[in-house]
């Protein structure tokens, strides 16, 4: 995460914001203190952030938005700006301040809606129910290999991230590539990124609320092409639920649409029964790196196809992606010797879960190390809806059928599993991940591969922790 966010603070060649540009945005907002030739970097909302010449947004009392104000000391010598809702007790610090109308969550998207305005680049939005953050990554990388880029590449991506983190991009750039979820709203989310490409990566069940269906889904996902202009391209995941659906609706409004997946008739194919192989324009290409997961695979497959449009050499993208490095949480293997002398590997999908991820996620990890002695340790999938305990159970076939040695589950949702399993394969079930992780080494066995995967309230992120923490 730090290494991301250092990366991404290094984007900015100048500051575009000044106060000509302050009040073209927001036009109701009272301005005080403002030096001459006042410039900034853009907005922040949360004080880990920070950095030189940022706006700062303050949460006032009621608000949901903002940094709280007892930070803002250690936050002075690097603010430009305050912005607030009100402006009375914060004329102390001797700073410019934005006194807002309304709320701060606004202030926020009107900044974010003007510097999109008048950008020239072109915007490449990435949304779906998995893979997102790992795709907005790579999507900046192979792009980066040739052009200037900025992103959120800190997960930031609901309305309001993804605007705070616009308000900082690079005007300059060639390319913006956001990663967005449905937070806020996807239709707000497209009127503020005016995508040129729009990515879904799949349709699954999560974060399901009262009443939402898979179908529900993936009408609000194909909301993503509301800000779009005709002619620009939707790129879709062919085997995904409710692919017609998603390419319909995107050929009604008049936008291109390519695909990746492991259909012969994609326009970027992933050989699933040869390692780490694409099919590129008619073309095979193999990566020379490690075994990769299918999951990691789709996902570089719809990065490789916005480069391709974008006119940038398969050798170049090749390289770029054989560099690639699995994210926390994502994907990553790390080896580790523990102190009792043995050696393990794991496989950290501890971020994040839903039915389809979980599923490709074991049946990658099982085809990746069909030869090694493996463990799985599983925790809840949150926000399932209505059908979350039919979801667990859903998963036996595919944990049955994994060839693990073990099988460790936690929480009140994979109980469901565990009644499915238990009697089939050597299998462990814990009410919570602190039981789990009090019992967890005693089961780790010599030279085994491990992995980790389980919503990120579930806690299984500790679990990784531990491990690593238990190695020399």
């Amino acid at each position: 995460m730090l290494q991301a966010l250092n990366k991404y603070a290094k984007l900015r060649s100048m500051n575009f914001w000044n106060e000509e540009k302050i009040k073209e945005a927001i036009p109701t907002a009272k301005l005080y203190n403002f030096p001459p030739n006042w410039s900034s970097c853009g907005l922040i909302i949360w004080q880990d952030n920070i950095r030189d010449d940022a706006m700062v947004l303050i949460r006032r009392k009621g608000e949901t938005r903002g940094v709280l104000p007892k930070t803002l000391p250690e936050l002075l010598q690097q603010t430009a700006a305050f912005v607030t809702t009100d402006a009375t007790e914060f004329f102390k610090y001797n700073k410019p301040i934005i006194e807002v109308s309304g709320n701060g969550g606004d202030a926020i998207i009107n900044l974010a809606r003007y510097i999109r305005k008048n950008f020239e680049g072109k915007v490449c939005a990435i949304t779906g129910s998995s893979g997102k953050t790992t795709t907005t990554r790579i999507v900046n990388d192979v792009l980066a290999s040739t052009y200037k880029t900025s992103a959120n590449l800190n997960k930031f991506n609901t309305s309001w991230g993804i605007s705070w983190n616009m308000t900082c991009f690079d005007i300059d750039s060639d390319y913006w590539v956001i990663e967005t979820s449905l937070g806020g709203g996807m239709s707000r989310n497209s009127a503020i990124t005016k995508p040129d490409y729009a990515i879904i990566m799949n349709i699954a069940p999560v974060h399901l609320k009262e009443g939402m269906t898979l179908r529900s889904i993936a009408e609000e996902k194909s909301l993503i092409y509301n800000g779009m202009k005709e002619n620009s391209t939707a790129i879709l995941y062919r085997e995904c639920e409710f692919f017609d659906y998603l390419q319909n609706t995107a050929k009604y409004k008049g936008l291109n649409v390519l695909t990746f997946g492991e259909n012969e008739y994609c326009d970027v194919r992933v050989l699933t029964d040869e390692t780490n192989t694409f099919v590129i324009e008619g073309q095979k290409y193999t990566l020379n790196t490690k075994p990769l997961a299918k999951h990691i695979m789709l996902d570089m497959a719809a990065a490789i196809i916005v480069a391709r449009c974008e006119k940038v050499p398969v050798e170049k993208i090749l390289s770029t992606l054989e560099k690639f490095e699995l994210i926390e949480g994502r994907g990553e293997l790390t080896e580790i010797k523990l102190q009792n002398n043995k050696q393990i590997y794991i496989v950290d999908e501890s971020y994040n879960a839903n039915p389809l991820s979980m599923k490709v996620a074991i049946e990658g990890f099982s085809k990746l190390y069909r030869d090694k002695d493996k463990m799985l340790i599983l925790g809840d999938m949150a926000e399932c809806g209505p059908l979350s305990a039919q979801y667990h159970k859903d998963l036996s076939k595919t944990v049955e059928s994994s060839q693990v040695k073990t099988v460790m589950l936690c929480g009140p949702e994979m109980q469901n599993l565990y009644e499915e399993i238990n009697t089939k394969m050597n299998c462990i079930y814990y009410k919570n991940v602190d039981d789990m992780n009090a019992d967890l080494l005693n089961h780790i066995e010599n030279d085994t591969y491990i992995m980790i995967k389980s919503s990120h309230s579930s806690g299984l992120h500790k679990t990784v922790q531990i491990i690593k923490e238990a190695g020399l």
